[in-house]
């Protein structure tokens, strides 16, 4: 996107104007002009009479009566108009009282002038007055469309039986604010919640007049910004938590839309202002979760116990399993505990759950060694005795962690070497080491992570090499 910040590009729609050619139109343009004021007939196809009527006012009066700012009035009777500067003009007169009239009956060039005299009336009076009024003649030029295609930056047109100008207006692109030299660009929000009406991003600054900051949100991390272009739903208010279910990652995409010319103004470099391109990379928003659990604890034999209640979430009832656990609850959702039939409460207590618990294990803790291996709540139960031996887990079986603090809802392997993929594990970098530091001192190399995250009361690893285990760490819920 920086890269386009300079370059200039056309994006308005080339002015054409006829400029030489002979009568090329079937229409034309005839313009009467006096007192400093005009009147104007466009597309008008020769012969064409302009002429007085009887008992109302035609449009040789009404020219007249414009042009004079007359309030009534007409082209005196028996009086017929005299016209110089053309042959193409006729003048007449017509109608019972033989009001003047005139007929223009060709195009011509230059200009013509038609004198006569007409009877008005103001709010002074009525009164006999001379008229004197210039004629124009010229062909109707038909509108030159052009096609403008935003993604290419090209215009075209269909070329006219006549000469035309070609007039590109040109428009820099619209800039985003600077700070110190730093484009102020959006930023994502963290620690927002799915499913809330908050921001997700932190508005980019345009320039002030050369645009408005655009944005898409998607969920999808194959999509392109070539594919976000096209994609329907961009929009000038900052996307929001809303309408997500869950913790996952959003997608913002965001340009400037460059101001368009003012109503009214001519198009210039300090008015009009092209996109900006769309950002190279969209800004990742990670939402969290507003799903939540309850865990049904009996504070003695008689009350709040798995099988002695019903709840509803909302107006659904609601599955609590035999350890009393109800998953997944959607934050300001409704839920309604009632006792069952032979069962009362004296009261029902609800009050925050305890924190995660965090167990690590260090290398230096552990060497997977007696079978199972059990340290600080958490137990690794290898398959067999050649899964897991030393600081390593190897290929030959299958291992197993469990706990007895609650459930696990992270384990994250830092380690030095593995040839494989684990899955439902997601594998990425972890810590620095210094493999040999006695020999190589200031050499460091960097470790492998396994992460697993969910919520779960066992999680296996199945049958892969992870050699060089250096700590492993243990969120519990």
């Amino acid at each position: 996107m920086n890269n386009m910040r300079n370059k200039i590009l056309m994006t308005l729609a080339l002015l054409l104007t006829a400029v030489t050619g002979a009568w090329a139109a079937d229409t034309f343009t005839i313009t009467f002009s006096a007192n400093g004021k005009n009147k104007t007939y466009t597309d008008v196809v020769l012969p064409a009479e302009y002429k007085c009527e009887y008992g109302s006012p035609g449009e040789f009066d009404k020219i007249i009566q414009e042009l004079y700012e007359q309030d009534g009035g007409h082209a005196i009777e028996n009086a017929t108009p005299t016209v110089t500067g053309t042959d193409a003009i006729t003048p007449a007169v017509d109608g019972p009282n033989d009001y003047a009239m005139i007929t223009i009956t060709a195009p011509f060039t230059g200009k013509a002038t038609v004198s006569g005299t007409y009877s008005g009336w103001s709010n002074s009076g009525s009164s006999i007055n001379n008229y004197s009024i210039e004629i124009t003649c010229a062909p109707t030029e038909p509108a030159i469309t052009v096609k403008w295609d935003p993604a290419t930056k090209t215009g075209n047109f269909s070329m006219p039986a006549y000469d035309v100008e070609i007039a590109p207006i040109y428009a820099p692109v619209a800039q985003w604010a600077k700070v110190d030299n730093v484009d102020q660009l959006p930023t994502a929000i963290e620690g927002i919640f799915a499913g809330t009406e908050d921001a997700i991003v932190n508005a980019g600054t345009v320039v002030e007049g050369q645009g408005t900051a655009m944005y898409f949100a998607t969920t999808d991390a194959e999509m392109t910004a070539e594919k976000a272009a096209k994609a329907e739903g961009w929009l000038s208010t900052l996307p929001t938590a809303a309408g997500y279910d869950g913790a996952q990652t959003v997608y913002v995409w965001y340009y400037i839309k460059g101001a368009d010319t003012p109503e009214g103004e001519k198009a210039t470099a300090e008015n009009t202002f092209n996109d900006s391109e769309i950002c190279a990379e969209p800004i990742k928003v990670t939402l969290l979760s507003n799903k939540f659990d309850i865990q049904f604890k009996a504070a003695n034999d008689n009350t709040i116990e798995a099988g002695k209640a019903t709840v509803k979430v909302g107006d659904e009832a609601a599955e609590v399993d035999a350890k009393g656990n109800l998953t997944g609850v959607k934050m300001n959702s409704k839920v309604t505990v009632t006792a069952k039939e032979g069962y009362k409460f004296r009261k029902v207590e609800v009050k925050k759950a305890a924190p995660a618990t965090t167990v690590t294990w260090n290398s230096s803790d552990f060497y997977f060694d007696p079978n199972p291996y059990t340290k600080d709540g958490v137990t690794l139960t290898p398959s067999n005795d050649m899964a897991a031996n030393g600081n390593n887990l190897y290929q030959f079986g299958d291992n197993t962690f469990t706990t007895t603090l609650g459930k696990f809802i992270k384990i994250e392997i830092e380690f030095e070497s593995t040839t494989y993929t684990f899955d439902g594990w997601t594998k990425g970098t972890g810590g620095q080491y210094q493999p040999d530091p006695q020999t190589y001192p200031d050499k460091w190399e960097n470790l492998l992570k396994l992460t697993w995250t969910g919520d779960a009361e066992s999680v296996t690893i199945k049958g892969k090499d992870v050699f060089g285990i250096h700590s492993i760490t243990f969120t519990i819920q």
